[in-house]
């Protein structure tokens, strides 16, 4: 007799594998967005108006000077050095404040030019257009800068900046400082970011910008409000991201991305019942690709709604029958399903992508042995406890280009340390074909101990799956 407690899956340790999140796309280059009447000032001002003399002649005179120089950042200096001359030699003339804040500008002291701009602003009020014209360019320069940061905490830095120097007056910059932000795990900062986007969009700022501007920042809005709703639901604010959901699929109700994040959201937050009413309505839905049924499988699973869920991963794999995680998940759904019979020919094709993984032994033992099977749900068990080395801990990480690397841990058990171990990753597309393989060879760490494994495959084409091929030692 097999003891059921030695081969048992046990839930609360083994999950299922999450499909990997694509990162979202920046937006591209930014130019002046115009603008209109209520946006302007210029001419005669409220205040009092600005006077030359001798330091405002030289700051002005370093500047143009800095324009016109290789490596500027000197001649921006002594115009710093004038203007704030010319602001202690009379603190109430509005041209110091101007000259010196444009000289922060080439010194990119963002936070100083700012405070510059707006007491010149205060002091006199027809400097309304010309403060916002330095404003804007500034943005733009470092917008279009952010686009080749060199890495996410540069992208930051310089959108950031961008927003201190010309604060809440257009979308783009908040909206790519969304996806760096997301992209570096802070999902509260990146729905605010997102948030501020779309209040200017949806706001009376818009009504200030060209109209070429105006239609490019409407047909930004439901981007950004899909984005705000995945990145709340990534930083567990679940209620909020269902809100966002809905809020996005009033204009776009037939979005099947927003419907199983909506879906999903609902689960987290406690209402399964409505997820699965959701989950139910999209697997009737004609020509669903690999992702979507992966997404929904995971929702209902997590939802206890298994049978539904192995309904979802049965589509994904008939898709792509190697992709390791759609099987992987099937199998694991059927399990908790207590679908014996179905889930072993599931069990035994996950064998055969991932043979070195005792779970997978562990699914397709269990199964036999709750059919009668025992002496076959033996032979498994021993095989499992024979491995000379698991493989286990997969993730996928696809990039938006094509691509992706995939991961795993390799643990050693009884090979001799630096034992030679080659492998074959078979990397997969949307549609279920091959894209490419990559060969790894790893040599094996001390017994018991556990090394990573890295594949990376560089391709135009999505991926959306793998599986591991150990070519030796068998």
């Amino acid at each position: 007799m097999i003891d059921l407690r030695r081969i048992i899956v046990i839930k609360s340790r083994v999950g299922l594998t999450v499909v990997a999140a694509l990162a979202v796309l920046l937006s591209g280059c930014a130019a002046s967005g115009g603008a209109g009447g209520a946006g302007g000032g210029g001419g005669v001002g409220v205040g009092t108006p600005p006077r030359d003399n001798d330091f405002t002649r030289s700051a002005d005179f370093f500047l143009i000077q800095a324009t016109q120089a290789d490596d500027p950042g000197d001649r921006y200096r002594e115009a710093l050095v004038a203007a704030t001359n010319a602001i202690n030699d009379s603190p109430n003339n509005p041209l110091g404040y101007f000259l010196a804040g444009r000289a922060q500008l080439g010194l990119e002291d963002y936070v100083a030019a700012d405070t510059l701009f707006s007491r010149a602003l205060e002091l006199y009020s027809g400097y309304r257009e010309e403060i916002r014209v330095e404003r804007e360019n500034a943005w733009i320069n470092l917008f279009n800068a952010s686009l080749d940061a060199g890495d996410t905490d540069e992208g930051i830095g310089l959108l950031e900046d961008a927003e201190v120097i010309f604060h809440r007056q257009r979308p783009e910059a908040l909206i790519n400082l969304g996806v760096f932000l997301g992209n570096a795990g802070r999902y509260d900062e990146a729905a605010d970011s997102y948030g501020a986007a779309i209040e200017i969009i949806t706001g009376p700022r818009i009504a200030e910008v060209n109209d070429t501007t105006a239609a490019d920042w409407r047909a930004r809005l439901q981007s950004a409000s899909f984005n705000r709703a995945r990145v709340l639901t990534l930083g567990e604010r679940y209620e909020d991201a269902a809100a966002a959901y809905g809020t996005y699929l009033e204009a776009e109700p037939g979005d099947i991305q927003a419907l199983t994040g909506l879906a999903q959201a609902l689960v987290t937050s406690g209402q399964p019942d409505s997820a699965q009413a959701i989950y139910n309505n999209l697997l009737e839905s004609p020509g669903l690709g690999l992702r979507t049924y992966m997404e929904i499988g995971v929702g209902l699973y997590n939802a206890d709604v298994y049978d539904q869920a192995a309904r979802a991963f049965q589509a994904a794999s008939s898709i792509s029958p190697q992709n390791r995680d759609a099987v992987y998940n099937l199998a694991q759904s059927l399990f908790e399903a207590e679908a014996w019979d179905d889930l072993i020919p599931v069990a035994q094709q996950l064998m055969d992508l991932d043979g070195n993984n005792p779970q997978s032994h562990l699914l397709l033992g269990y199964a036999l042995a709750r059919t009668d099977r025992e002496q076959e749900a033996g032979a498994v068990l021993e095989a499992s406890e024979a491995l000379a080395f698991t493989i286990d801990s997969y993730q996928l990480q696809p990039r938006t280009g094509g691509g992706a690397t995939v991961g795993a841990i390799l643990t050693n058990r009884t090979l001799e340390e630096g034992t030679a171990i080659e492998i074959r990753v078979h990397f997969s597309g949307e549609d279920g074909s091959e894209i490419g393989t990559v060969d790894v060879r790893v040599d094996a760490p001390p017994q018991e101990q556990a090394r990573q494994v890295t594949a990376e495959i560089r391709s135009s084409e999505i991926v959306a799956g793998f599986y591991f091929e150990v070519l030796s030692p068998r």
